[in-house]
């Protein structure tokens, strides 16, 4: 059995899922690492924490029943996107890596828009400033630690680096590489304008390729330390948005035919293959480099879907293992609109369409009646409901949506359902929350010769047949609330 292994190194955990030649899933694990918080604003991990990881979940996945005997021939990479990770000479990290969610660098995007105007930082990168991207954390770093920039070879992202110690060579992606705020959307290259106008050393950023490219071969002592056969194809991978979108058969805009990932992470995304780059003119969408070469992806991104979620449950049940479960059936009871109850996402601030750092989360309407069910109600309809309006955004450059593929690990019954209702289409539910690291087994399968090509695999769709179509009165009723949950943001105040 040939086998291809996606690596996805996400905000938490890594996880790891392995396919065989015909795409069948034999294995999943995963394995946690921390992030660290030393002030306000701040969110870093230690580099080495990720290969401990990445052994630990190696380890168990190769002592599954399913693997035994099998030829491992591929690993894919795909992860957090957003980052900056410093690496010296030998590719050894010179300081923790700053994640996506970290969020220092507020004056340097300041600097940034003095800088650059908006409309010709958008035009040429497909995107604005905005503090989770990396190129405020490099201006950060560069203007705070200049013992740390003076130390710096390459500036990559965190699956770039995980590589690095995979092969040895120093490589990134476009994918990837569109998400830094540094890239010329349309040339797939890195933009030696943005670059100087910024002050930032464009050779100290990494060669890139397209994402199932080879990007050489599994050195001898990882090999070692991974249990792994020296010399197997490694891919270079690509960022874990459009990775997922691959992952659930989202390989080109011309296949999707209407359909939009709806990803509930710790964040939340909605997004669209695009052959083209079309590119809202503020900004407030996201345009990237696909995984798939030649396809482009639009798309919007919250910062707060399952950690929404996550949050309520930790309020009302804390240290009860039983907590969510109990609090969703409960919250499936209570009737669309959650008693006249709305909740602002915005716990970490807020990107789409906000681009809002300072944005605090809310619950508006709290009466005496309402209890614990309607409040983790009314926190899943205002994850919806940011969800939407990211959505209208993207009907806004002339893609016609139709219905969604849902996935990650927020999805429930219950969420999908009302996903569906508040974007009145219908939702089919993805059969793995790990689209991500499927989508990276497939780029490593390619790059390996055991999938032809990304866009021509055989392999089978991870959906199944669980579809739940937007109910109509809900929808009526959640297009009204909605109207009044966008004007919310510009009405309250900021404490």
């Amino acid at each position: 059995m040939r086998v291809s292994i996606g690596i996805d190194l996400g905000s938490s955990r890594v996880k790891l899922l392995a396919l065989d030649e015909a795409g069948e899933s034999v294995g999943v694990t995963m394995a946690s690492y921390s992030t660290e918080s030393r002030r306000a604003g701040y969110a870093e991990q230690n580099p080495d924490r990720w290969w401990d990881a990445l052994r630990l979940a190696m380890s168990e996945l190769l002592a599954r029943p399913a693997l035994r005997g099998a030829d491992v021939e591929a690993l894919g990479l795909t992860g957090q996107m957003h980052g900056a990770v410093f690496l010296d000479d030998k590719g050894v990290a010179v300081r923790p890596a700053l994640m996506w969610s970290d969020g220092r660098a507020e004056a340097e995007v300041a600097e940034i828009d003095r800088r650059i105007p908006r409309d010709e930082l958008v035009a040429c990168t497909g995107n604005r400033s905005n503090v989770s991207f990396t190129a405020p954390k490099i201006m950060w770093v560069a203007r705070n630690e200049p013992e740390v920039m003076a130390a710096t070879r390459w500036i990559v992202q965190p699956k770039d680096a995980l590589r690095a110690h995979l092969t040895g060579e120093v490589a990134g992606d476009v994918s990837d590489a569109s998400a830094t705020l540094l890239f010329d959307l349309r040339a797939r290259t890195w933009s030696d304008d943005i670059c100087r106008r910024l002050e930032i050393d464009r050779g100290r950023l990494a060669p890139l390729s397209e994402s199932e490219a080879l990007a050489g071969g599994l050195r001898d002592d990882a090999a070692r330390a991974l249990g792994l056969p020296a010399g197997i194809a490694v891919a270079i991978g690509g960022a874990d948005a459009p990775a997922a979108a691959l992952g659930l058969g989202l390989a080109r805009e011309e296949d999707a035919a209407g359909t939009v990932l709806i990803s509930l992470g710790t964040g939340g995304q909605v997004l669209a293959p695009m052959a083209e780059p079309k590119v809202d003119p503020d900004g407030r969408l996201h345009a990237l480099c696909h995984v798939v070469p030649g396809q482009w992806c639009v798309m919007a991104a919250i910062l707060s879907a399952a950690a929404s979620v996550d949050w309520v449950v930790r309020l009302l049940r804390p240290g009860d293992p039983n907590g969510a479960r109990e609090l969703l059936a409960a919250a499936a009871k209570v009737p669309a609109g959650s008693d006249g109850l709305l909740f602002l996402p915005y716990l970490r601030g807020e990107r789409t369409p906000h681009f809002d750092p300072s944005a605090r989360g809310a619950l508006i309407g709290l009466r005496i009646g309402h209890g614990p069910a309607e409040i983790t109600r009314a926190v899943i309809e205002g994850v919806a409901y940011a969800l939407a309006e990211g959505l209208d955004l993207m009907r806004g450059l002339g893609l016609e949506p139709k219905s969604g593929v849902v996935a990650g690990g927020g999805v429930n019954r219950l969420s999908q359902q009302i996903v569906a209702d508040v974007l009145n289409m219908p939702m089919v539910l993805g059969a793995t929350e790990h689209a991500s690291a499927r989508g990276a087994a497939l780029l490593g399968a390619v790059a390996a010769g055991i999938a032809p090509s990304t866009v021509k695999s055989t392999w089978p769709l991870p959906v199944d047949t669980r579809v739940m179509e937007p109910d109509p009165a809900n929808a009526r009723l959640y297009a009204e609330r909605s109207a009044t949950y966008r004007e919310l943001y510009g009405r309250l105040p900021k404490l």
